[in-house]
Formats: structure tokens, C-alpha cells, sequence
């Protein structure tokens, strides 16, 4: 935290999202959306520190000589391949959550469901790593998000239900804590009748969560005057939502949920006008599995030793996350492990 915001990058304000028991996601001042922010924050010191960054840059192979990671064959904007030599390699291209392919292989379960990642989100610095010797691990655990669009595959930020959104089903009701795991809420979202839900909140929630702004200008939030109106205008039962909203706003007041025993994001009740929703499913969000590394964040082959001058960072590397991801520990993880290869890399390369 303290590097970033030596570097003009300053996340403090706090929320919650699933699965925390306390307020520890760092986010920008203005409760938007922490990923544009980041990247743009990173471009600009890349741009200070005049370091060339080459796009539509197509890398066919990594190769090693004499036992160390050293080269690229690469075709930048459609030209001929070439070789760019260095004195170290670091993959940092993601993971694979849309590759139906590998969805496919090692997730049948999930075949055809949305994506929020971009498409080149494929594996295939995966698997060049592979194929240079490095320990492929977990390929198996993949993350679905509770609440994404499923037109365009955008993710709903948990910062939403951070801030004090609920969740109904069709018929206008409460069905599961808001505030669970990802798995959990998708689960329960998987077994309603048409597998949707959605997302409620009035102006105090989006007025927190100005990433909603960004939902608003794609045209996925809908709205009403009041609770009764938001019922007619996503159809469903009136009474139901009215219950719902009510209720929740009660068990705010006496800060126990005793339907779903949701323990956190309970400081505000929706009791502000204008009333919202946004209609949500599950759709595949991050990859835990990937390339196996060490602290260094050095790539480790099959017998667990490391790759020289081979480091990865990001969502391509295995088993930091476990079974399931926290929300939030994606950009702890890019921040603190691609600052590590970076520092990493240089102290190899001073060392030659």
C-alpha cells in the first residue's frame, strides 16, 4: 500500500466483500472501481520511467540458452517474427478463464457459461511455461462470480453488496447472506428455478459504489421512485420486495440478520430514494491454477527447482489462492508479486 502510494496510486478508502469478517479492501477514494484506476496509475509510471511497452505484440515461444531463460520469439503488429534477447524473463499474461478449451478440460462442469475475463485471457503463457519445464498445479480450481451480467460477461463489483445491496430471487425474496464466499453465493444463486437473480440497493449504496455509474451507462440498472416501483419495473411480486427491503432494513436497526446470519455490510439500511436493480448469474471469473512458483517468485520445474531467469506474476501463477479467491486478493497478489519479480529479476541480472 505504502508503494503504490508513493507512485500517485492511493487506495484508501475501505470496504468489504465476500467472505471477510472486516472492512480490508483498499479501493480508490472515490469507491470506484479499483482496476482501471490501477492500470492507469501503473501506465502513467511506466510513462515517466520511459520504459517502451510494444502492444499487438504476439510472443510465439520462450526459449532458454545455456541453462537460462533468455529470449522471445515474438511478431509485433502482424510483421515477421524475431528474437529479442534479454538476460531475463518475466510472463505476467494472465490466466485462462476464457479459454473454452481449457475450461472444457479441466472444468466440463462449467462449459458454457459466461466469462468476465478479456478475451485473451487463454493460458498461453500456461503454456509456454509448461513447455519450457515448468510445474503446471491446480488447473481444476476455477472461480465463478455470483453477480455478472450475462449479456456482456461485466462483473457487478462485491463492492455493491459491500456497501449494503441484498439479493432476491424472481419472486421478489431473500434467499442466501449476501456476504458469503463466492462459491456459496453462486451456488445458491444455481439453485433458483431460472439460476439469476438480483441485485438491490437504493441511492445511499450507489452513491458509495460509483462503479455502479459505469453499470448504469451500459444500461443494466433498472429503477424505480420506490420499492413498489422497482417491483413493477423488474416484475416481480410487490409485496415480496417490499417484505424483503423491510426486513433487511430491520435487521440493519437491530444489527443481527437472523434469516441468513449475514454478519457484515450491515451499516446502512436501504431506506434512501431512488430504489435500483441490477439483474445478475454466475459466469467464470478468475483462475486459482497455473504455473507453480517460489517466494522469488522464481518458476519452479517438475522436481521443484527453480527455472533460471524465469519468473511469472499474476493470475498465471497456481496455488497462492487455494481452492477459492478472497475478493480483493487478486490485486494484492499482482501488486506484491509482480513487484517481487520485478525486484527479483533485476537482482539476477546485476548478479551475471
Amino acid at each position: 500500500m505504502d508503494w503504490l502510494d508513493q507512485n500517485g496510486i492511493k487506495l484508501d478508502n475501505l470496504t468489504i466483500t465476500g467472505g471477510i469478517s472486516v472492512k480490508r479492501t483498499h479501493r480508490p477514494s472515490d469507491g470506484s472501481a479499483i482496476g482501471g484506476y490501477l492500470v492507469q496509475g501503473l501506465l502513467r509510471n511506466v510513462s515517466e520511467h520511459k520504459i517502451p511497452v510494444f502492444v499487438n505484440a504476439d510472443v510465439k515461444d520462450i526459449k532458454a540458452n545455456n541453462g537460462v531463460v533468455n529470449e522471445v520469439k515474438v511478431q509485433i503488429q502482424g510483421e515477421k517474427a524475431k528474437n529479442i534477447k534479454a538476460k531475463a524473463v518475466i510472463v505476467t499474461t494472465g490466466g485462462y478463464g476464457a479459454s473454452k478449451a481449457l475450461i472444457e478440460k479441466y472444468r466440463p462442469d462449467l462449459k458454457g457459461y459466461v466469462t468476465t475475463n478479456s478475451k485473451g485471457t487463454t493460458g498461453d503463457g500456461i503454456a509456454l511455461v509448461e513447455k519450457l519445464g515448468g510445474q503446471i498445479i491446480d488447473m481444476d480450481k476455477v472461480q465463478i462470480h455470483p453477480t455478472v451480467n450475462q449479456e456482456k460477461g461485466i462483473l457487478i463489483g462485491e463492492a455493491v453488496r459491500g456497501e449494503g445491496a441484498i439479493l432476491v430471487d424472481d419472486e421478489g425474496n431473500r434467499f442466501v447472506n449476501e456476504m458469503d464466499t463466492c462459491d456459496k453465493v453462486s451456488a445458491a444463486i444455481n439453485a433458483l428455478p431460472k439460476k439469476r437473480a438480483y441485485l438491490i440497493f437504493d441511492q445511499g449504496v450507489r452513491s458509495r459504489a460509483t462503479a455502479i455509474e459505469f453499470y448504469a451507462k451500459q444500461g443494466y440498472v433498472k429503477e424505480g421512485k420506490t420499492v413498489a416501483d422497482l417491483a413493477k419495473t423488474i416484475k416481480v411480486n410487490q409485496a415480496n420486495l417490499e417484505k424483503a427491503v423491510s426486513d433487511w432494513n430491520q435487521a440493519v436497526a437491530n444489527k443481527q440478520d437472523t434469516a441468513f446470519n449475514r454478519i457484515t455490510a450491515m451499516e446502512h439500511p436501504l431506506d434512501t430514494a431512488n430504489y435500483y436493480a441490477i439483474q445478475i448469474a454466475p459466469g467464470i471469473h478468475y483462475s486459482m491454477g497455473g504455473v507453480k512458483i517460489n517466494t522469488n517468485t522464481e518458476v519452479l520445474d517438475k522436481n521443484n527447482q527453480p527455472i533460471k531467469g524465469l519468473y511469472v506474476a499474476g493470475e498465471l501463477v497456481g496455488g497462492l489462492h487455494g481452492d477459492n479467491r478472497i475478493g480483493g486478493n487478486s490485486v494484492a497478489d499482482i501488486v506484491i508479486f509482480g513487484r517481487q519479480a520485478g525486484q527479483q529479476a533485476a537482482k539476477f541480472v546485476s548478479a551475471q
